[in-house]
């Protein structure tokens, strides 16, 4: 699919789209030049939350009108940036997760849409050749509160995005959402748009995956708490304030929310325990 054919249908019933080709082969060498450059001594695999803002050779991508074009034939004309954004070499997740406040379903203030609707999506650009096997696999209609799921089917969504199913599958127990989910291969410049309730995890692969992520929205309820999440309640992924610059360009583009504080508890919020924290950096 390309950002002139988005499908929101596909979009509403799935939870994510694909966008191939999204950017031409200069932007992908562009940026793989960009990231490579700041892997210099770093781990062989490693992302910055925030990284997106924090350096200015990434900012054209919150810019790109491919993107703009298709995620607002998502949600509609006004759409904001939405600062919750990061960078990846030769990382992927290490689990099957949700990006949104609150990850259990049905469970928190993301799964309550009779006042506000939830227009938020994440977008991801990968870089790598599709040699090196990457996919990444996103369980369908997951992100969907209205799809009415019965006890069972809610159990499975959230036990499958547990840590402890994790463990279980590295010590050799079937994965219980791998045959649930739609595995996407990625090309150098491919992007896929989806809902931030989206369960999705990354494959294992060969040689550096890179990819960046950003995201925007609709500004309502979900749309500030989603903001105050990762930009104050999650102090432990180090986001920062927006460079003026940056803040000058969103605001000439209508893309600038504010930074709006007001936000500082949500109840559901998903916050890292010790010993995800831990595994988390095993994994990095």
């Amino acid at each position: 699919m390309h950002a002139s054919t988005v499908d929101k249908n596909q979009f509403l019933t799935n939870g994510f789209i694909v966008l191939r080709n999204l950017l031409d082969a200069d932007e992908v060498i562009r940026y793989k030049h960009s990231l490579e450059m700041l892997a210099a001594g770093r781990s062989q695999k490693w992302t910055i939350p925030d990284g997106v803002c924090q350096y200015p050779e990434f900012w054209d991508v919150l810019f790109n009108e491919k993107i703009l074009t298709a995620v607002k034939s998502l949600l509609g004309q006004d759409i904001k940036f939405l600062q919750h954004n990061d960078l990846h070499v030769g990382f992927s997740s290490f689990h099957w997760h949700r990006d949104s406040v609150c990850r259990h379903y049905g469970k928190g203030p993301d799964w309550d849409e009779s006042t506000d609707p939830y227009q938020l999506v994440r977008v991801g650009i990968y870089l790598q050749e599709s040699t090196g096997g990457f996919r990444l696999g996103l369980v369908p209609g997951s992100h969907n509160p209205a799809q009415q799921l019965n006890a069972s089917e809610r159990s499975n969504l959230n036990r499958g995005s547990s840590m402890l199913a994790k463990a279980k599958t590295i010590l050799g127990a079937k994965d219980p959402l791998e045959t649930q989910a739609e595995w996407v291969l990625t090309n150098p410049g491919d992007c896929i748009i989806f809902d931030p309730r989206t369960i999705h995890t990354g494959s294992n692969f060969q040689g550096t995956k890179y990819s960046l992520f950003t995201a925007y929205g609709i500004e309502n309820r979900h749309f500030n708490n989603h903001y105050n999440y990762y930009r104050y309640l999650r102090a432990d992924l180090g986001y920062q304030a927006l460079h003026p610059a940056l803040v000058e360009r969103l605001q000439a583009k209508q893309l600038y929310a504010g930074e709006s504080n007001s936000v500082r508890q949500i109840d559901g919020a998903w916050l890292p325990s010790k010993t995800f924290v831990a595994v988390a950096r095993h994994f990095k």
